[in-house]
């Protein structure tokens, strides 16, 4: 007879089927997005009981906050040879994880945007490392003479771009793409960096009536 208070020791949790349940979910998110994300459809694309998701997880908003908060990011930082190629693979990377490309991605940006307790996880798990590249490629670009040193608040400009995704990608319902990143680096990033557009050219540009986002 177990003893008051004595706990129960139970089997092991195994973590392959706690990762296996974790990336079923982020693929049923980047796929269908979290309304039409069920208990029932991650346990069925498992090959899990929904038993095995409650022992883990007490409802689905907590499954999807894990999930969210797991995503892999691509911690790597690009040394492509010019500021501006550094800068587009970062913003690329920070609304594509590894293996989810930002048209499936934007339904993660919208559930982020919708729940703050989701939106915690996630930016816990990624804006030191977001905020760390763009600081490690500008020190780099000036280095390089490409930039000139300028006082500018890293952490603010890769939040000011989380904030842009969100918008453009769950309430405009635009999709996160090329056209995208270059527009955030032509009107937020490079100006905050004070590098980018030759002045002259840009005003050229807008007489001629040429979109500044589409001259490269």
């Amino acid at each position: 007879m177990d003893s008051p208070g004595a706990r129960r020791v139970g089997r092991p949790r195994d973590p392959f089927v706690e990762e296996r349940l974790l990336r079923v979910t982020q693929e049923l998110i980047a796929e269908v997005g979290i309304e039409a994300l069920t208990i029932n459809r991650v346990a069925e694309r498992a090959g899990a009981s929904k038993a095995t998701l409650f022992r883990r997880w007490d409802d689905k908003r907590s499954l999807v906050r894990d999930a969210v908060a797991a995503f892999d990011i691509d911690t790597t930082i690009p040394n492509t040879g010019s500021l501006r190629g550094d800068l587009e693979a970062l913003v690329r990377a920070w609304v594509s994880p590894i293996g989810y490309p930002p048209s499936e991605f934007r339904h993660v940006i919208a559930a982020i945007s919708r729940d703050p307790d989701i939106w915690r996880a996630y930016d816990a798990a990624t804006h030191a490392e977001r905020t760390r590249g763009l600081t490690v490629v500008v020190k780099r670009a000036v280095t390089r003479g490409e930039a000139e040193p300028v006082r500018y608040d890293a952490a603010f400009v890769t939040r000011a771009v989380h904030a842009l995704a969100v918008e453009h990608a769950a309430q405009r319902e635009l999709p996160l793409d090329e056209a995208f990143v270059a527009r955030v680096l032509d009107s937020i990033v490079e100006p905050i960096l004070g590098v980018g557009r030759d002045p002259e050219a840009d005003a050229r540009d807008v007489a001629a009536g040429i979109p500044l986002h589409v001259r490269r």
